[in-house]
């Protein structure tokens, strides 16, 4: 017979494992009702003498966070949930993008001209070889760009060039027809 301290052991480890398990798949689901909002139109022609910035989320398990505030000069302009995209437009000069992360944000400027396209995907935060492991198993293919905020979000955009981001906006139209 085995001492009662194992098996009091063997038992409450049983239940942490299972209590972890549940708590993850509870996360997973309350996750996947996230959607995406935006503050502006998505439905009119882009106008060539303006920028416009398009924000990227892929979809994937590990895509956690539900929907993000992005926003550009403090200025809210959507909420980007997994799997979706949604574009803004400015006319041309520098702008900060941020996307918030409960009360830490990321945040860094970029700056365009009339009828340039700017693609941005969102990741987490790459520190070491396991986040870049988890920014590639959630679809993350661009350049980091770098936090001017201190880095402490667990979120941070991802530059594509315009043929990749291009791409990136058609895979996730297709998926969505």
């Amino acid at each position: 017979m085995k001492p009662v301290i194992e098996q009091n052991s063997r038992l409450m480890g049983r239940r942490v494992f299972l209590g972890l398990g549940m708590g993850s798949l509870a996360a997973l689901a309350g996750c996947s009702t996230a959607q995406t909002t935006t503050f502006e139109p998505q439905n009119q022609a882009l106008d060539g003498r303006q920028g416009h910035l398009y924000f990227i989320r892929y979809p994937s398990v590990l895509s956690g966070y539900g929907a993000p505030p992005i926003k550009v000069n403090d200025k809210p302009v959507g909420e980007l949930a997994a799997g979706s995209y949604f574009v803004v437009q400015r006319p041309p000069g520098t702008y900060k993008i941020t996307v918030q992360d409960f009360s830490k944000a990321c945040e860094t400027d970029v700056r365009f001209e009339p009828g340039m396209s700017h693609y941005f995907e969102l990741g987490p935060v790459v520190r070491m070889n396991a986040d870049e492991f988890v920014a590639a198993s959630m679809g993350v293919t661009g350049r980091p760009v770098p936090c001017r905020s201190g880095g402490d979000s667990r979120l941070m955009f991802y530059s594509l060039d315009s043929a990749a981001g291009a791409a990136a906006i058609a895979k996730l139209k297709e998926r969505k027809s």
